[in-house]
């Protein structure tokens, strides 16, 4: 067996049995894409290289639990948008005082927890509207990480078709969160729908 050029499934099967060769052979694969896609998203050097480790840390703690049939890559794909949402979860409230500071004119609004609930209020309902199969593959897609061929197969649709919806969910609810785009304190709920177009 020639580690380095074997197929993610052989390495797969051989990390969840605890070898580290393989394990190392997938982070040489996969480290530069994945620092260059989370990079892209925060701008944040330090910050992409500790969520890319992160990542694999969990891939290997977790290995016994992963189930992945063929390749690495949708699993991974999934957790770098995954823990960059997180990543503006947690940091938009400081990343916003510093931006306001900074230009002095701009004051925290007291009332933004009430416009973070009327922007979920407003984006739960454009998901409650739409058609039962574009509201299945969003939320199949979006709440529950599955990816497109999963969808696909879970609702017996082409994986063009599962694309299509929810790329027309996706433009649903940019159109219906336009009015929120100025306000700074309503950013990350935008943000989380431009994040996690695919």
């Amino acid at each position: 067996m020639n580690v380095v050029q074997d197929t993610d499934k052989l390495l797969l099967t051989a990390l969840k049995k605890g070898d580290e060769l393989a394990f190392s052979v997938l982070y040489d694969r996969y480290w530069a894409e994945l620092y260059t896609m989370c990079y892209r998203r925060i701008g944040d050097e330090d910050a992409a290289k500790d969520i890319v480790q992160n990542i694999f840390v969990n891939l290997w703690t977790s290995r016994k639990e992963i189930l992945i049939e063929n390749t690495l890559a949708p699993y991974l794909n999934r957790a770098v948008r995954n823990r960059t949402i997180s990543f503006y979860k947690k940091n938009m409230a400081s990343m916003s005082r510093d931006a306001q500071f900074q230009h002095e004119q701009v004051q925290y609004a007291p009332d933004s927890s009430l416009d973070a609930k009327e922007l979920e209020a407003v984006i739960n309902d454009e998901i409650a509207s739409m058609s039962d199969t574009m509201r299945k593959a969003f939320v199949l897609s979006r709440h529950e990480n599955k990816s497109i061929r999963e969808i696909a197969t879970e609702l017996s649709l082409s994986e063009q078709t599962i694309k299509n919806n929810i790329s027309q969910a996706l433009d649903r609810l940019r159109k219906k969160t336009q009015s929120f785009y100025a306000e700074p304190a309503n950013i990350l709920g935008v943000l989380i729908i431009l994040l996690t177009k695919p």
